[in-house]
């Protein structure tokens, strides 16, 4: 099969398009044939340039977290997919191996890795899983648009309602509006019922969180957020902030957006990670806030639902051939407005 595989970390140019051993399944595991795998800013960039050594990829290595595409091939003990079933695959995953695995509980392997990142990913033409982490798809559901909620619509969900507790009537302020997180959580909180408020740090950036369903913009760079967000509100503030930016400049503002008992909910520190944090604020307004990742079954089939209703879409920038990842990780790397880079390795 043909991979994007890289033998160093450095710029796009380590990335080499060529064969490698085609995949065969074992007890538990399935084949993949792979449609549509997204270009991720940190998971497959910074990855691949040796900025995140922290998660211990070995060379070599062929990226893609959130691979999409037809099952070719089953192993023994496979039950809940077949032979020409279409598929996303969630990220984590099982090792199969240990007490938990033999028990059938996954979610709770202690041995588990990431997709793309402990083991190879989706950037081949074929990729081998356990078959635990493949979830059907409506045939209708696009793979790139799959392999693009899917990677973001589990986590948005976790953190809108089991973490978060939104409720349908409730104003939410989603931080990081036009980026995958952001838009995706526009369109959940909507779908719930909510009064959503887009901010982002580009008049163009809030345009995209309202086209994709917003019922208010804030350019954060050029107004006051909390000003803004408080007057909208006529000074009651926000119930729930959706942040994922972890900026020192723009979370001091998110939080204070919060009403009486509001809370925030955050699952991103790629804008610097350590933030200045009003305690008598916090306990004089009886603030909540969590830091959370992960997701549930309930989170994944209630993302595929809404996708497959046309209540949730991916912004897909644009579809490479596997053959130009080193292209699709430079334009990813580059300063795009926002949405999604996908790679087709069954593009010739």
């Amino acid at each position: 099969m043909k991979a994007a595989i890289y033998r160093e970390f450095g710029s796009p140019e380590v990335l080499n398009y060529e064969d490698v051993g085609d995949p065969s399944a074992g007890q538990g595991e399935i084949i993949v044939e792979v449609h549509a795998v997204t270009v991720n800013r940190v998971l497959d960039c910074a990855v691949r340039a040796g900025e995140q050594t922290q998660r211990g990829v070995v060379l070599p290595h062929v990226g893609g977290v959130d691979p999409a595409g037809i099952v070719r091939d089953v192993g023994m003990g496979v039950a809940n997919v077949s032979v020409g079933d279409h598929v996303a695959l969630l990220s984590r995953v099982p090792c199969l191996n240990c007490e938990y695995c033999n028990a059938g509980k996954f979610k709770q392997c202690p041995n588990s890795v990431m997709l793309g990142i402990g083991r190879w990913g989706g950037a081949a033409e074929l990729v081998k899983v356990p078959a635990s982490v493949a979830v059907k798809l409506p045939t209708k559901l696009e793979f790139a648009e799959a392999a693009a909620v899917l990677r973001h619509g589990p986590m948005a969900h976790h953190l809108l309602f089991d973490t978060g507790g939104l409720k349908p009537g409730e104003t939410i302020l989603v931080m990081g509006a036009a980026g995958g997180l952001g838009l995706t959580g526009i369109q959940i909180a909507k779908a719930a019922g909510a009064k959503v408020i887009a901010a982002a740090g580009s008049d163009e950036r809030v345009a995209v969180g309202c086209e994709y369903g917003a019922d208010f913009g804030v350019n954060y760079v050029k107004q006051d957020l909390t000003e803004v967000v408080r007057n909208y509100t006529g000074g009651q503030g926000v119930d729930l902030v959706f942040e994922n930016i972890s900026n020192p400049k723009t979370w001091p503002k998110a939080l204070k957006c919060l009403r009486k008992l509001g809370t925030l909910v955050t699952a991103g520190a790629h804008g610097g990670g350590k933030v200045e944090l009003d305690c008598a604020f916090l306990y004089h307004q009886n603030i909540r806030i969590f830091g959370s990742t992960g997701s549930t079954d309930k989170n994944v089939s209630d993302t595929v639902a809404l996708a497959n209703e046309g209540k949730l879409k991916a912004k897909v920038e644009k579809i490479f051939p596997l053959s130009e990842a080193s292209s699709a990780h430079r334009m990813m790397e580059g300063d795009i407005l926002s949405g999604k880079i996908v790679l087709d390795p069954s593009a010739r």
